[in-house]
């Protein structure tokens, strides 16, 4: 399905993901982290199946992640190791396989490359959808579901390939469940009453809930429970996000729009700021710093010729038609 118009309750809700990733970096225990990780991570992957654009090739699909997530990861990945191998060896760090730990991805980095490992776990999930769509339907739900029950049952088989490869597989759940909602969820004639419903249907599962998910470990927290609270949030989250659509407009949608379509950058260079202030700011202040210096980066990046590589943009874009089934980290 073709999306030829820019939604800017939809970009709402990506920035509102993006705050979220840094709050729970920011702020990384109870009752924070119960919050936010039931959904901030799962609704990337939902959005990115709500545009996803059955019928695409295969190669084409490689090229359009290599080109919004591969190159972003890579060149920010270079710049942050400029300032944490130095770091690493100045506090004596001199094991050849700790230094290279990061190139491995996934579970194997922490901060600085905090939230790096979704960033391929997306790519890769996005590039096994579009390979599985030459199959019958039945077959790539077989599939996930094969992979949320190791996820469920032995989650560090999942987590051990490198760069997430494996939680790939069952995060994938969230992008099917974001192609199923694209159909049904734009027919609900009250979207804020029902989104409304969700979040708070969604809320109340998480606070009751005692195994929350870390999906970073592919832990999915409570069989079941950890992955239908997550699809109901992100429903929710999406259908609020329509019933705005009415709301958010003009000049404020503009602003919203722009945020969303760097969001890459923000996600991939947060945790470095977070490292670097960590030490000699408080919390609210290194949250503040956080989102303002990596969002600025980007916005000035973006209309460089850096930005294929900074953003995962063309300094020409200007258009509101996707040119590859979205991430829902980056939207041209």
């Amino acid at each position: 399905m073709a999306h030829s118009a820019r939604s800017a309750g939809i970009d709402l809700v990506r920035v509102i993901g993006i705050l979220a990733v840094i709050v729970g970096h920011v702020w990384s225990v109870e009752p924070v982290s119960r919050v936010v990780s039931p959904w901030h991570v799962p609704i990337f992957f939902f959005l990115t199946g709500w545009f996803w654009t059955a019928g695409r090739s295969l190669g084409s699909e490689v090229r359009g992640r290599w080109r919004a997530l591969g190159r972003p990861y890579l060149a920010w990945f270079l710049v942050i190791g400029l300032a944490w191998y130095p770091a690493q060896i100045a506090d004596g760090v001199h094991d050849p396989l700790e230094l290279l730990r990061p190139f491995l991805g996934g579970q194997y980095i922490g901060r600085p490359y905090t939230a790096f490992w979704f960033v391929t776990a997306l790519a890769v999930a996005a590039v096994a959808l579009r390979f599985l769509e030459r199959f019958p339907v039945w077959v790539r739900w077989v599939v996930v579901t094969a992979a949320v029950a190791v996820a469920t049952t032995a989650p560090g088989v999942l987590r051990l390939p490198p760069e997430s490869a494996g939680t790939a597989f069952a995060m994938l759940l969230f992008v099917l469940a974001g192609t199923v909602a694209r159909q049904w969820l734009p027919r609900v004639r009250r979207p804020a009453l029902v989104g409304i419903v969700c979040l708070f249907g969604g809320g109340t599962a998480v606070v009751l809930d005692s195994e929350p998910p870390v999906f970073k470990q592919a832990d999915f927290g409570t069989p079941l429970v950890g992955a239908l609270t997550a699809i109901v949030l992100c429903s929710g989250l999406v259908l609020v996000g329509l019933a705005l659509d009415r709301v958010v407009r003009g000049r404020i949608a503009a602003i919203v729009s722009r945020l969303a379509s760097v969001g890459i950058t923000v996600v991939l260079l947060h945790a470095a700021v977070i490292w670097v202030a960590v030490p000699v700011l408080p919390a609210p202040a290194v949250f503040v710093v956080a989102t303002v210096v990596p969002w600025t980066i980007a916005l000035l990046l973006d209309r460089t010729r850096f930005a294929p590589w900074a953003t995962g943009r063309t300094p020409s874009s200007s258009t509101d038609r996707p040119a590859v089934a979205q991430p829902a980290l980056v939207q041209p």
